[in-house]
C-alpha cells in the first residue's frame, strides 16, 4: 500500500513572507543609514570609522519612506490572518509555564508585538522630524 503525502505548507502564508522580508530589508537598511548619519552629523557618543558623506541622510530618508509605505500593508495583514501570533488575553498568564513549549510561544508572541509597536512608533517619529 502506498500513502500519499501531504502537501508541505509553508509556516506563513506567501504574502505575509514578502511583506515581511521587505518590511525587514529596508528597516535594517534605514538602521544602517540612520547610525551613518548619526556618525557624520554629529558622533558625540561615539564614532566609527565611516567615510563622511553628507547625502546619507537623504538616504536614511529614502528607506524610511519605503518602510512606512510597506508597514501599512504589514500591519493590516498581521492583524487579520497572523492575529493569533500577536499577545492574546492569555498570553501572560501562560508565562508561568517556563520551559514550557506555551512559555517560547508567548513570548514569541510579546515579541511580535513589540516589534509592531516599536517599528510603529520609529516610523511616526522620524516622519515628524525636519531635514534641516
Amino acid at each position: 500500500m502506498i500513502k500519499k503525502r501531504t502537501p508541505f505548507y509553508p509556516y506563513q502564508p506567501f504574502l505575509l513572507r514578502i511583506l515581511h522580508g521587505l518590511t525587514g530589508l529596508c528597516l535594517i537598511a534605514a538602521i544602517l543609514t540612520a547610525y551613518w548619519t548619526y556618525d557624520t552629523y554629529d558622533g558625540r557618543w561615539g564614532r566609527i570609522p565611516l567615510p563622511s558623506y553628507p547625502d546619507i541622510e537623504g538616504i536614511h530618508g529614502t528607506f524610511g519612506l519605503w518602510t512606512l509605505l510597506i508597514f501599512p500593508a504589514f500591519v493590516i495583514y498581521a492583524f487579520q490572518r497572523g492575529q493569533r501570533r500577536l499577545v492574546q488575553s492569555d498570553t501572560l498568564s501562560q508565562l508561568t509555564s517556563v520551559g514550557k513549549p506555551i512559555w517560547w510561544y508567548s513570548l514569541n508572541r510579546i515579541t511580535n508585538t513589540l516589534a509592531l509597536l516599536g517599528l510603529t512608533f520609529a516610523l511616526f517619529s522620524g516622519k515628524m522630524m525636519g531635514e534641516t
